[in-house]
């Protein structure tokens, strides 16, 4: 027998769901991990055979796949969930959200927020996340701290912000970020967002384009998420969003587009030509009436398509599983056909596709031998599991956040039996409710 390969870890499952080019599932299978590699996916028989190591995951009741990706959050607004609610979206941000970021955003806020994000989203299975926030440097050291895989986006906006001077300092801000951490040795990998064409002047938008090519980094940005912003492009444009990034060469560089809620058909050919990125954000789309984006159409015409959450303050909670949930059914009651957005490809926008989208596919969101382990494992023994008959469809369908019981970020087992192993809960608790006191005691006339 040849001697077998020693690996830093094991992790088994009932089922092993790849999410990769084959789609397979491997029953009874297994896991082998390596200086944060895949070192081979198969049966657990195979993986015996060829490898030992002294750390195994049982893999009872259990269900292995790659971690999810959470391809648009603002994760320090997890501060203020349910701050304000049921409010249109234009004056959700400008009456109720600008002011009280104004009033309380600072960096302890977003040390604390974005923990709490992540505390919420390795618990809910999700190991990567694109997030665009202001502080971005304090966003990208707690992601780092606590182990997560992150996109940060250095975010440039033409409004007030605590955290900058005027754009011209967020530009330079944005640059130095960049740089300084485009070549560590992290999870963390730093990007350039772009808040919204209504918030950025055509110059601010040509400067962010340049910036994206000379630094070689995407940019981050939210395109057609409402009809307000349709009318606000076409009034200032003579054209729609899409279009215009297009007329300016903003798309001639990796760009993720956050919503694309209402693109015509022309506008897809454009995505698909450009190869943009689409996080869909059923939940908050839906929850703040913007709209259900023509998903369907969008995967039919080649687009590359992951979700997103978007932040708390609009939809509540990071959890991807609900959001695979209502992407499905939103895009069934909209086309009034039942085969849409089958349990795969819902795993896949979450997955394979998220990754994808992000151009990170060449690492994250299948499980295979070389790429980085980003791997979840999924309890299969509650009720609302029973019985079981098809794996893809009861992932998909009938997973809840709390049935996430191991997390592996690169390799590291960052959540152990539903406990995150990186953050001091009783710390951040403590922290949460001191910027929660503070966000409190704001009425919305701007004063303390």
């Amino acid at each position: 027998m040849a001697q077998r390969q020693t690996v830093n870890s094991i992790v088994h499952g009932d089922y092993v769901v790849t999410m990769d080019c084959e789609s397979r599932v491997v029953r009874d299978g297994a896991v082998a991990i390596d200086s944060g590699i895949i070192a081979a996916v198969g049966s657990a028989e195979d993986i015996r055979e060829k490898f030992q190591s002294d750390t195994e995951i049982d893999g009872t009741n259990q269900i292995v796949m790659p971690g999810l990706i959470n391809g648009h959050t603002h994760a320090a607004m997890s501060l203020l969930r349910g701050y304000a609610y049921d409010i249109p979206l234009m004056e959700w941000l400008q009456e109720y959200i600008n002011p009280i970021e104004a009033f309380a955003v600072d960096e302890e806020y977003v040390r604390v927020g974005t923990a709490l994000a992540c505390w919420e989203m390795l618990l809910g299975g999700t190991t990567t996340f694109v997030d665009m926030y202001f502080f971005h440097e304090i966003a990208a050291q707690v992601a780092d701290e606590i182990g997560m895989r992150a996109l940060i986006s250095a975010t440039v906006v033409d409004q007030p912000r605590n955290d900058a001077v005027d754009i011209d300092d967020s530009f330079e801000q944005a640059r130095q970020f960049v740089e300084g951490w485009k070549n560590r040795k992290s999870t963390v990998e730093p990007i350039l967002g772009g808040h919204a064409i209504y918030t950025l002047k055509n110059e601010h938008l040509l400067r962010l384009r340049d910036m994206a090519e000379s630094l070689e980094v995407p940019i981050h940005i939210h395109v057609s998420e409402s009809e307000f912003e349709l009318q606000f492009s076409n009034e200032l444009y003579g054209t729609t969003p899409i279009k215009h990034f297009q007329e300016i060469g903003l798309l001639d560089y990796p760009v993720i587009a956050a919503h694309v809620v209402w693109p015509t058909t022309e506008e897809m050919g454009i995505l698909k030509q450009y190869g943009v990125g689409v996080i869909h954000n059923a939940t908050c789309n839906a929850k703040i009436a913007s709209g259900t984006a023509p998903i369907v159409e969008m995967l039919a015409n080649d687009i590359k398509v992951g979700l997103g959450t978007d932040g708390v303050a609009s939809s509540n909670n990071l959890d991807l599983w609900e959001e695979m949930r209502v992407a499905s059914l939103l895009q069934r009651a909209r086309s009034m056909d039942s085969t849409d957005l089958p349990a795969r490809e819902m795993l896949r926008l979450a997955t394979s596709g998220g990754a994808a989208a992000l151009g990170l596919d060449h690492k994250i969101g299948h499980l295979a031998e070389g790429m980085e382990a980003d791997m979840i494992q999924v309890s299969i023994d509650a009720a609302h599991h029973l019985p079981l008959y098809d794996v893809e469809s009861h992932v998909a369908y009938c997973t809840k956040s709390g049935d996430v019981s191991n997390v592996f970020v690169q390799g590291r087992h960052v959540v152990q039996d539903r406990q995150v192993m990186t953050i001091e809960i009783e710390a951040l608790n403590s922290a949460i409710q001191g910027v929660a006191n503070r966000i409190s005691s704001f009425n919305r006339t701007g004063s303390p």
